[in-house]
Parts: structure tokens; sequence; C-alpha cells
């Protein structure tokens, strides 16, 4: 029975070894490829971060000093028209303006969560490469360093010029699997930390609408329960009314 696993486990590491046979070449396509699609997916967010910007101050109080103006037409058309986060979850807010500050706090809800989706699109592809590409740079150093081995038992009297080469080629996909996850690491938390501040601004916004919609007295869900008759209360019996049959 000993003979047998023996036998299992070499048969299983010679086909480990036949397959680092194949070299680390096909690793670092594999990290080229991963990063060039890294490369591109950087681009796309970082564009899209750059062209949806927009001076949140500057458009709080604007819209602000419309709603007070009671122009809630040229508020829509503020933001109705714009690419930014804050923009289109404002837009959403002033579109149910009418209809109470609960079904805006409720559709902004809503809103920001469509955005969120929207900018954290390829983001976790990012993570992914960033967390990983190291690891899989490491998967072909190994096998560099087992072929460099390989090579110095079959060459017994060679020293450093033996696996010298070998072991410095297989360095490189360290290096190649760093330098694909370095920049994905930073796109992804540097994107990641500017969505937490652009929802930040939008929440900003969707407050101001609804504390404005508050203070002028706009219906609430609260408001419109307390407005509707009790229907369960039984009516009350006037004195000298004739009693209805069979009370008797």
């Amino acid at each position: 029975m000993h003979p047998a696993n023996t036998d299992q486990s070499f048969s299983l590491i010679q086909i480990f070894l036949r397959l680092a046979q194949l070299g680390a070449e096909w690793v670092m396509w594999l990290l080229l490829l991963m990063g060039f699609l890294a490369a591109m997916l950087m681009f796309e967010r970082l564009y899209l971060y750059a062209t949806t910007s927009v001076d949140v101050t500057r458009l709080a109080r604007r819209l602000l000093a419309l709603l007070r103006e009671g122009s809630l037409e040229q508020a829509r058309s503020l933001v109705s028209q714009g690419r930014a986060l804050e923009e289109r979850v404002a837009s959403d807010a002033l579109s149910l303006y009418e209809d109470g500050s609960d079904a805006v706090e409720e559709l902004v809800q809503a809103s920001m969560i469509r955005e969120r989706q929207r900018y954290e699109r390829s983001l976790s592809y990012l993570g992914t490469v960033g967390s990983n590409a190291p690891f899989i740079g490491l998967l072909g150093t190994v096998i560099g360093v087992i072929l460099a081995f390989g090579e110095l038992g079959r060459n017994p009297k060679g020293g450093l010029e033996v696996v010298g080469p070998g072991i410095s080629e297989a360095l490189v996909a360290t290096a190649v699997g760093l330098l694909v996850a370095i920049p994905s690491l930073i796109c992804f938390n540097w994107t990641k930390g500017l969505l937490k501040k652009r929802l930040g601004n939008a929440d900003f916004l969707a407050r101001i609408i609804v504390t404005e919609l508050k203070r002028k007295g706009g219906p609430s869900r609260a408001g419109q329960h307390a407005s509707l008759p009790d229907d369960s209360s039984e009516p009350e019996l006037q004195l000298g009314a004739p009693l209805p049959a069979g009370a008797e």
C-alpha cells in the first residue's frame, strides 16, 4: 500500500514538473492581457469621473435660491440636462417635489443606488487585478526557479552561470505582476474614495431640497395619514334622537 502511495505522489510531482516545462512565458502573456484590460478600464473610469464633475456648493446655492423664489421649473431645468451624479439625483428629487418629502426621500435613495452601480461598474475587475496580479507573477517566478534548478541538476558542475539567467528571467514575472497590480490598486482606491465623496454631495443636495420642501409645509406621509377621517369610530347618538330599530 505504501509503494502505491509513493508511486501516486511521484506521478503527481512528475505531472507538475511537466507543466512547469511549459515555462513562464504564458504567465507573462496572461499578465500583459490583464494589464491591457485594466488600462482600458482605468482610462474609461477616469474619463467618466473627469467629465461629470460639478461645483456642488454653487449648484446648491442656485437651487436653494430658485426654490425659495418658487421657481420650481427653473430649478428642474438647472439639473435636468446634467450628467454628474449630483445633478441626476437632484433632478430625480425635483421630479416628485409636489408629491411631498416622503416621496422625494424614497426616490433619492433609489436614485443613489442606481448612480452607485453606474460609477462602480468595472471597479471590481481593477480590485481583482490589483490583488491577484502579484501572485500570478510569483507563480511565473516559481516556475522559472524550478526550471533553473532542473537545469542545474542536469549540469551538476555548473554554478551561477547555469541558474543565474533562468532565475533572472523568472524574477521578471514578479516585476510585471507588480507593474500591473500597482496602477490598478491606485485607480481602484482613488475612484472608490471619489465615489464616496460624490454620493455625499448628492445626499447634501437632496437634503437641501427635502428641507426646503418641509419648510414650506409640503405634504408628508404622516400628514396625509393624519388628515384621513377615522372610519373605524362609531357615530355618536344625539340626545332626543330616535333609537335605531332593535336597540331597545
